[in-house]
């Protein structure tokens, strides 16, 4: 579907559909599960509009965009980020990083999500006003059949198969590394990173809902390609500027680290 500028954010962004085949093998993913899934969730979005285009207005209107990942610092970042009250930052949530950030008393203005965090705290984030970027792959079609039709705005759909139809494919694989690679196409100048430390293991957040035999073991796999993705993302928008204020000794390459009262300022 074209949208948006797509001159601006090309679908899929180059060198991606290597990633996916190279993710496909790595995990014993089923392309034709990820792709019946792409096309459920287009099917959801019939009607409603397209925001790539709004999306993209918002991020490049704001001075910075702060990216929530789901370390175990990130409450504390986000309380952090509460006090500090920089004018002009837009916040974005990647899944389960939601129920910290709104412990912290704040609201995301956009929720990137499979749909594997708490949903309650990802719907009432929607009901505050946070637009949903939902992600569609062949693990979570139940899910995605069990949306709600009342998430009739403020909803936009992505995936990691080539798209088709109402749905978008604008990179990225965990929720982390794909919020930040969102960010990145649609224009953002400044993306300022909060609880992402692929380096560091499986955070607390990212424990809580997800206990099923053999779950650990991936979810590091994961974050292994979070953490490559992360610096494939910095080589493909070089005027964007990359910052972590996350509170770890890990590092990603190509994002400078730097503590958040100081990333702000930049």
């Amino acid at each position: 579907m074209t949208c948006g500028a797509p001159e601006e954010a090309p679908e899929p962004p180059a060198g991606w559909l290597d990633w996916y085949e190279e993710i496909l093998a790595s995990f014993g993913f089923s392309r034709d599960m990820d792709e019946r899934a792409a096309w459920l969730l287009a099917s959801f979005m019939g009607g409603r509009p397209c925001l790539k285009g709004v999306m993209g207005r918002m991020l490049r209107g704001a001075s910075r965009v702060v990216v929530a990942g789901a370390y175990d610092s990130v409450r504390r970042e986000a309380e952090a980020l509460k006090n500090l009250s920089p004018s002009g930052t837009l916040l974005v949530s990647a899944d389960t990083a939601t129920s910290p950030i709104l412990d912290a008393g704040l609201t995301p203005d956009i929720v990137v999500t499979d749909l594997d965090g708490d949903l309650e705290d990802i719907f009432e984030a929607w009901r505050r006003g946070a637009i949903l970027v939902i992600h569609a792959h062949g693990d979570n079609i139940e899910r995605i059949e069990e949306l709600p039709k009342t998430l009739s705005e403020r909803v936009e759909a992505t995936c990691q198969c080539p798209p088709s139809g109402h749905i978008h494919n604008l990179g990225g694989f965990t929720d982390g590394d794909r919020a930040v690679a969102i960010c990145a196409a649609l224009g953002a100048a400044k993306i300022v990173t909060i609880g992402m430390c692929p380096g560091c293991g499986i955070g607390v957040y990212s424990s809580l809902l997800k206990q099923a035999e053999g779950w650990a073991s991936r979810k590091l796999l994961k974050l292994e390609y979070a953490s490559r993705l992360l610096s494939w993302v910095t080589t493909l928008y070089p005027r964007t500027v990359f910052i972590d204020a996350t509170e770890a000794p890990g590092e990603i390459r190509g994002f400078r680290k730097m503590p958040l009262a100081e990333a702000l300022k930049v």
